[in-house]
């Protein structure tokens, strides 16, 4: 079943980064007694978490291995003890970051120009390959898409299929199999159409090789921030932005303003509205 299931549960670079982490906790488990993993509980999850804070563990390390444990667990029937040792122990992190005492999340930033200047570096090396070729390439599609509406790369890589492109919009298969529509600029949508058409693809790009283009391109533009979540990030930020002066012209005060476009955007993202930690992860926000 955890082999069937991890699939669900975690994507890519994702999956291994969790698995690394969560052999740590199993073992650490194993070492204090645990038989089985079904016997791991709440205890367990609250000794180990506070074992890394003994340990000097940064606030990103230590979210995602919050964030690895509640998956685990819930495969246990165990989601809902395992999210309120969670949430408890992101009230702590978040107070001693504040305090000085932990070392926040840090995130290489692309600014929009870098953003900008490395879409056209794909784009002419994408027009290269077609010239060389024959066949069009969509890196610089899946990049825009990143850009234009806040895809993660592999929904605008290997799940953007020609079944996923609607009137106005694409319907999005995120993390863990959810589903989500994201509004879709007329020209994008007309490109990829015609990506598809031209080529037959079944996807528009392999993630592997999308990710090594976009970090080639960063890098010859000048960048340094070379992953290919610095453009879902700057879509992030525009993204709040509009909804922030939304709710201001609407009449909303600013405080409640601002929590319901922080809420907004992660929800675009494909995330839940209350994740707390995204909020810094993506919005420099807490």
């Amino acid at each position: 079943m955890q082999r069937n299931t991890r699939q669900l549960l975690f994507w890519g670079k994702t999956r291994l980064d969790y698995e690394h982490v969560l052999k740590r906790f199993i073992d650490f488990c194993h070492a204090h007694g645990r038989e089985r993993n079904a016997d791991i509980d709440k205890r367990d999850m609250r000794d180990y978490l506070d074992s890394l804070i003994a340990r000097g563990s940064s606030a990103s390390y230590l979210e995602k291995v919050k964030s690895a444990i509640v998956k685990f667990m819930s495969l246990y029937g165990k989601y809902e003890s395992a999210h309120a040792i969670s949430r408890k122990f992101g009230v702590k992190i978040r107070a001693l970051v504040k305090g000085g005492q932990m070392a926040g999340p840090e995130h290489q930033r692309v600014t929009p120009e870098i953003a900008e200047r490395a879409l056209a570096r794909l784009r002419e090396l994408d027009e290269a390959f077609e010239v060389a070729t024959g066949l069009p390439r969509g890196y610089h599609l899946a990049a825009e898409l990143q850009s234009r509406c806040g895809l993660r790369a592999f929904e605008a890589t290997e799940r953007m299929t020609p079944n996923r492109l609607v009137k106005g919009s694409v319907e999005v298969r995120g993390k863990g199999g959810r589903e989500r529509g994201r509004p879709m600029p007329q020209d994008l949508l007309e490109r990829l159409l015609a990506f598809f058409e031209a080529t037959g693809a079944s996807q528009l790009a392999p993630l592997r090789a999308y990710e090594t283009a976009v970090r080639r391109a960063i890098i010859a533009v000048g960048g340094q921030a070379t992953g290919t979540h610095a453009r879902r990030r700057l879509w992030a930020e525009a993204y709040r932005n509009e909804q922030y002066e939304h709710y201001l012209s609407i009449g909303l005060e600013p405080d409640v303003a601002s929590k319901r476009a922080l809420a907004d955007t992660l929800e675009a993202l494909g995330h839940g509205r209350t994740r707390r930690e995204l909020r810094a992860a993506y919005l420099m926000s807490s």
